[in-house]
Parts: C-alpha cells; sequence; structure tokens
C-alpha cells in the first residue's frame, strides 16, 4: 500500500473524529444558546435583587440612625430627670436632717415613767393648782386634753399599749 493511500485513511479518520466532536460542540452550543435566554433573566432577576438589597441596606441604616438619635434624646431626657432628682434628693436630705434637728431641740423632756397614765402625767402650762382642787383640775384637764381626732385617739392608745 502505497504511503499516500495510509496517509489519506489516517486524515480521513481524523477528519472523522473532527466531524463527531464538531456535532457535539454544535450541540453544546446550540444548548448554551437557549440556556444564554435564561441566563439573562437570571442575571437581570439577580440585578434587581440586589438594587432592593441595597435600599433595605440604605433604609434599615437611615431607621438605625433615626432610632439612635431617638434613644439619645431620650438618654439626655433621662439624666437631666436623674439629675434633678438627684438634686432634690440631696435637698430633701438636707431639710430632713435641718427639721429633725429642730424637732430634737425644741421636744420637751419626757417625763420620768412613775405608773401614772399619760394624761395623769401631762399637765397643762400655767395649770399648777394646790391639792384642794386637784379633783376639779383632773376635770378640767380631762375635758381639755381628750383627744379630737382619730390621730390623736390612736397615739394615746399606742402610748398606753407600750406601758
Amino acid at each position: 500500500m502505497p504511503f499516500a493511500l495510509l496517509l489519506d485513511i489516517l486524515i480521513a479518520i481524523l477528519l472523522i473524529a473532527t466531524i463527531a466532536y464538531a456535532v457535539m460542540l454544535n450541540r453544546r452550543l446550540s444548548q448554551l444558546r437557549q440556556d444564554q435566554s435564561e441566563l439573562e433573566t437570571l442575571a437581570n432577576q439577580f440585578n434587581d435583587a440586589t438594587l432592593r438589597a441595597e435600599e433595605s441596606i440604605h433604609k434599615l441604616t437611615g431607621s438605625a440612625d433615626d432610632m439612635k438619635r431617638d434613644v439619645q434624646d431620650t438618654l439626655r431626657k433621662a439624666e437631666a430627670l436623674r439629675d434633678d432628682l438627684n438634686f432634690l434628693i440631696e435637698r430633701a436630705g438636707v431639710s430632713a436632717d435641718k427639721l429633725e434637728e429642730k424637732v430634737r431641740n425644741n421636744r420637751p423632756e419626757p417625763p420620768a415613767y412613775s405608773g401614772k397614765k399619760v394624761k395623769d402625767t401631762v399637765v397643762p402650762p400655767g395649770k399648777d393648782k394646790p391639792q384642794a382642787s386637784v379633783q376639779q383640775a383632773e376635770k378640767e384637764d380631762e375635758e381639755e386634753f381628750k383627744p379630737k381626732t382619730d390621730a390623736e385617739r390612736e397615739l394615746l392608745k399606742a402610748l398606753e399599749s407600750v406601758r
């Protein structure tokens, strides 16, 4: 067999392989062209989703900034109120201390307990009576020192129950 014939057969086999490969490539390219429209649609949808996500991020950022400002305003107001309350508490403490000191300084010494009832130990100022009119003085004292309010009655009961 001549060398040229062998070479022609080899070229024919390579051509058949090339044609087969070209047919396979053509099928894949046509399939890719069909999928290209779907790929474009998918790319457009992805682009739209990306744009919406960016808009949402901007809105969230704006909302977060607004919320941050609101919280800071509320915090500033709360701090101002806290400072005012601390100032008022300090003033109230000082006032209470002064009031307590005045009450202590103006409180008379309690009489020593002698087994008598509270009304027997309380002598109205300027009512030092001689022994002869003690009974009449006691009646007047009882009428004069009768509790007029419920609070006075409760205080007297509490003092008597302590004894």
